[in-house]
C-alpha cells in the first residue's frame, strides 16, 4: 500500500526536511483522504505546526460546514495564537445542540480565565456540568479552575469525586498530589502529607517532594524534610529554592555547620539570591564568626541595599559588637533613601538611648511604640526606657500591655503592683 503524503509529510518533518515537508503538505490537502487530513490536522496541533495544522482543519470545515468539532479545534488553535476574536467567533457559531457544544463551553471557559474574567468561566464550566454532571473531564476542568484561583475546598470536592470514579490521573495531572497541595494551602497539613505520601516516590514530581518536604518541615518532621530536599538536589542541584530550607531544617535542629555549607551550596548555584547571603551569614554567627557573618550580609546589601532582612541583621550584629554609631549611620541612611521598616525604628531608639542622645532616642521610641503593640520583646524594651525616664503612668500602660501579653511573668506582676500602689 502507498504510503500517504500526510505520512511522507510527518516522515519529513522528523528527518528536518522542511522543504519537503511543505510540498507532502501541499499534496496531502489535494489527494489524501479526509480522514487522514483530519488525522494531520491533529498530529501537526501536538507537534506545535499551527498555521498547517489551521489550513488542514479550515479544508475540512470548507467541506463539512457542519461539523462544530472542527470549529472548536480552530478555535484552541486562534487561542495559541493569541487570536481571541477569531476564537469566540467560532465558537459562537456552535449551538447549543451540537454534540461539539460542551467542548465549546470548556474552549470558551479558557478565553475567558485567560482574560482574567473567572466569574464568565466559572458560568461556562458549569454550564458544561449541567448538560453531563458525569463527564470526567469535565469535573477536572472545575477542579482545576477552582485550584488555579486559590478555591482549595472547592477544589478538593472535585478532585475527590473524580478519585471515586477510579480516575487518579487526568491530563497527565496526579489528582492525588492535587489534592495534596491545596490541603496544604488551606493548612490542613495533616491530610496533605497523608495525601502526599501515597505517591510512589518513583513517580513523585520534584515540585511534590518539594512541597512534602515543607509540610514535614512545617510539622517538625525535620529529619524526614531534610531527607526529601536532599533527594531532590541529588536530581537537581539547581534546584535554588531548596537551599534556603534545607539549611533552615538543620538549623531547627542546631545543626548550624550543616545550615552554613547549605547556604554556601546554595549561593555557589546563585550568587544573586539576597535571602542565602542572609542566611549565610545568620549560621556564621551561630559559629562564631562575626567577621564572615558581616562579609555575608553586605555582599547581600550589595546587590540590593534596600534589602530590610538584611539590614536588620547587620544593624543588630553590630549591636552585639557595640559599634552603635554604625547602627545609626546604616539605619538613617537606609530611612534618607526611602527604605523604612517599623523595626528601624525600634534599633534607632536602643542605639541613641545607649549612646544618650535622650532626645532622638525619644523620637525614635514614640515612631516605633505604635507599631509594636503586640511585641512583648520591645514592650520589655520600652517598659525600660519609661522607668530610666521617668514616665511613670506610660511605664504603667506599657506594663498592663505587656501582662496582657504574657500574663504569667510575675516579675512584671510585681513590677507593676509596685509601681500602682
Amino acid at each position: 500500500m502507498a504510503t500517504s503524503y500526510a505520512q511522507q509529510m510527518l516522515d519529513a518533518l522528523s528527518s528536518g526536511q522542511l522543504e519537503q515537508a511543505q510540498q507532502f503538505f501541499s499534496k496531502a490537502l489535494r489527494r489524501d483522504s479526509d480522514e487522514m487530513i483530519y488525522s494531520l490536522a491533529e498530529e501537526l496541533y501536538a507537534l506545535g505546526f499551527l498555521n498547517q495544522s489551521r489550513r488542514a482543519y479550515k479544508k475540512l470545515l470548507e467541506k463539512y460546514p457542519k461539523e462544530d468539532e472542527l470549529r472548536t479545534a480552530l478555535a484552541d488553535i486562534a487561542i495559541e495564537d493569541g487570536e481571541i476574536d477569531e476564537a469566540q467567533n467560532y465558537l459562537a457559531q456552535i449551538q447549543p445542540d451540537s454534540a461539539s457544544y460542551l467542548q465549546a463551553l470548556l474552549v470558551k471557559a479558557d478565553i475567558y480565565q485567560s482574560e482574567g474574567l473567572n466569574e464568565s468561566a466559572e458560568y461556562s464550566l458549569l454550564q458544561a456540568e449541567k448538560l453531563a454532571p458525569n463527564e470526567a473531564i469535565i469535573q477536572f476542568a472545575l477542579a482545576e479552575f477552582y485550584f488555579a484561583n486559590q478555591f482549595y475546598q472547592k477544589a478538593v470536592g472535585r478532585y475527590r469525586g473524580l478519585l471515586l470514579q477510579g480516575k487518579r490521573e487526568v491530563s497527565r495531572v496526579d489528582l492525588v498530589a492535587r489534592i495534596g497541595v491545596a490541603y496544604a494551602q488551606i493548612g490542613q497539613y495533616d491530610h496533605a502529607i497523608g495525601y502526599l505520601e501515597q505517591i510512589k516516590p518513583e513517580t513523585m514530581t520534584l515540585d511534590t517532594r518539594f512541597q512534602l518536604a515543607i509540610l514535614y518541615q512545617e510539622n517538625h518532621r525535620e529529619d524526614d524534610a531534610i531527607r526529601l530536599f536532599n533527594e531532590i538536589l541529588d536530581v537537581d542541584a539547581k534546584y535554588t529554592s531548596v537551599y534556603p530550607l534545607l539549611g533552615q531544617a538543620y538549623a531547627q535542629i542546631n545543626q548550624f555547620e550543616d545550615a552554613y555549607r547549605t547556604y554556601q551550596a546554595g549561593l555557589a548555584q546563585d550568587e544573586t539570591n539576597g535571602q542565602l547571603y542572609r542566611l549565610a551569614g545568620l549560621a556564621a554567627e551561630k559559629l562564631g564568626d562575626l567577621t564572615t557573618a558581616e562579609t555575608y550580609y553586605k555582599q547581600g546589601l550589595a546587590l540590593d541595599e534596600g534589602d530590610v532582612a538584611i539590614l536588620v541583621a547587620l544593624t543588630d550584629l553590630f549591636f552585639k559588637q557595640h559599634r552603635l554609631a554604625e547602627v545609626i549611620a546604616q539605619l538613617t541612611t537606609a530611612i534618607s533613601d526611602d527604605v523604612v521598616d517599623s523595626q528601624f525604628y525600634w534599633s534607632l531608639a536602643r542605639a541613641y538611648q545607649a549612646m544618650g542622645d535622650t532626645e532622638k532616642a525619644a523620637e525614635n521610641w514614640a515612631n516605633a511604640a505604635p507599631l509594636f503593640q503586640e511585641n512583648s520583646a520591645f514592650l520589655q524594651d520600652l517598659i525600660d526606657w519609661y522607668h530610666e525616664q521617668g514616665q511613670l503612668e506610660d511605664e504603667i500602660t506599657a506594663l498592663k500591655q505587656y501582662l496582657f501579653l504574657s500574663p504569667d511573668d510575675i516579675d512584671m506582676q510585681m513590677r507593676l503592683e509596685d509601681l500602682a500602689y
